[in-house]
C-alpha cells in the first residue's frame, strides 16, 4: 500500500464531471487535440467505472480519478485521496469517515493512489459541501503546507474557486520553498490566467468542469487551454 511516486501530472488537467461529459467521442477529440491526462470527478459517479473502462479501451488518455467517496472508485491510472485539511466534516477531513472508507476500498482493490492535501480557500460550493472553515492567514496556510509535507504528502492543492478571491502570489512563492511539494491550483481559469498561475509557481493548474459545461463549444475551449498551457514552447 505505497503511494505512486512515479506518476507525473501535466501542467494543466481539466476536471470533467461524467454526468455531463460521458461520451467517449468527446475524450477522443481531447486526445486528438493533444491531451494526455483528464481528471474525472464531481457529482457524476453513477457510471464512473464504466466510463473509465471505456476511456482505457478506446483512448490512450491517462485517467486521474477524484472520488467523492468509496462508491465512486474506478480502475483509473491513479486515484487521488483528497484530505480536506480545513474541513469540519467528519466525512472529508483527514482520517474522517469518508477518507478512511475510500482508502480501505482503494487498498482492498489494489488501486494506484496518491494522497493529496487539499485546502478550500474561499466561499465556494466546495466549502459548503465539505463544511470547510477559512484559514485566516497565509502564514497559517504555509504552516499547514510544511506540516503536510513533513508527514508525507507530496501533493498540495489550493482551491481558489471563488470569484471574489484572487490568487496570492506571495503565498505561492512561500509554498514553493517547501521542498518536494507539488503544488496544484484549482480555479475558474481562462487560458491567460492559467498561464499566469503557472508563471507564479504552480506545478499543475486545474479548471472545474463547469468551465466546459458553460462553454458554447467545449472542444474549442479545450484547444485554447491546450495551446496556452500544454503545447511545447
Amino acid at each position: 500500500m505505497e503511494q505512486d511516486r512515479n506518476f507525473v501530472f501535466e501542467r494543466y488537467i481539466p476536471l470533467l464531471d461524467p454526468d455531463t461529459f460521458s461520451d467517449v467521442a468527446f475524450y477522443q477529440e481531447l486526445e486528438r487535440i493533444g491531451y494526455r491526462q483528464v481528471l474525472l470527478g464531481g457529482t457524476g459517479a453513477a457510471d464512473l467505472p464504466g466510463l473509465t473502462l471505456k476511456l482505457k479501451e478506446h483512448t490512450r488518455l491517462q485517467v486521474v480519478l477524484y472520488p467523492a467517496g468509496p462508491d465512486s472508485l474506478a480502475p483509473a491510472d491513479v486515484v487521488l485521496l483528497p484530505d480536506v485539511m480545513n474541513s469540519n466534516s467528519h466525512y472529508a477531513r483527514p482520517f474522517g469517515s469518508g477518507s478512511v472508507a475510500t482508502a480501505m476500498q482503494v487498498a482492498r482493490r489494489g488501486l494506484n493512489f496518491i494522497p493529496l492535501a487539499y485546502f478550500i480557500m474561499g466561499n465556494s460550493t466546495a466549502r459548503w459541501y465539505f463544511d470547510a472553515f477559512l484559514v485566516p492567514s497565509p502564514k497559517i496556510i504555509l504552516g499547514y503546507a510544511s506540516y503536510a509535507r513533513m508527514v508525507g504528502y507530496r501533493y498540495l492543492a489550493l482551491d481558489y474557486e471563488d470569484p471574489a478571491l484572487a490568487i496570492d502570489p506571495k503565498l505561492i512563492a512561500a509554498i514553493k520553498q517547501v521542498p518536494g511539494l507539488h503544488l496544484v491550483i484549482s480555479d475558474e481559469f481562462d487560458p491567460a490566467s492559467g498561464r499566469e498561475a503557472l508563471r507564479m509557481g504552480a506545478d499543475t493548474v486545474v479548471t472545474p468542469s463547469d468551465i466546459f459545461e458553460d462553454a458554447g463549444d467545449p472542444l474549442r475551449l479545450a484547444r485554447e487551454f491546450h495551446d496556452a498551457l500544454l503545447r511545447p514552447a
